[in-house]
């Protein structure tokens, strides 16, 4: 139940991060900012672990700082989101007290998400390419 509330948590900050940063036009560090802020002053008092999930409400608005052009849509972000929460629920007791792990963990799950869709566009394009050969063998 904790791992699903940590999952939860990292999207849904990771959205909100981008929509005010990106489809708000109020920038990434606001948008960071009030995400941060808001888990911090309101989790640790409505949560039995609050305090974990203000730390992952933290991490995914780092991660919803990436550039549009990069996730350009909320579904996206919340793929990111995703990845995010689970990075953080792995390392979270290996890796604890070490220092920039929040920001690590963003980048990874954003430059991890950019991998998959660039892979995932180049292995599409490849079975085209093969279909398209095979078609015109045939012909």
């Amino acid at each position: 139940m904790d791992n699903l509330a940590i999952i939860i948590t990292a999207i849904l900050a990771g959205i909100a991060t981008y929509t005010i940063s990106v489809k708000l036009e109020k920038g990434a560090v606001f948008g960071s900012a009030i995400v941060v802020l808001l888990s911090g002053l309101f989790l640790p008092h409505f949560f039995e672990m609050g305090t974990t999930l203000a730390v992952m409400a933290t991490t995914s608005s780092y991660a919803g700082m990436v550039a549009a052009k990069n996730v350009p849509n909320l579904k996206e972000m919340a793929a990111v989101g995703f990845i995010a929460g689970v990075l953080f629920i792995l390392v979270e007791v290996p890796f604890a007290g070490v220092g920039g792990k929040l920001g690590t963990i963003a980048a990874i799950s954003c430059l991890g998400w950019i991998g998959l869709k660039k892979t995932l566009v180049m292995v599409l394009a490849k079975k085209e390419k093969q279909q398209e050969s095979t078609v015109s063998y045939m012909k």
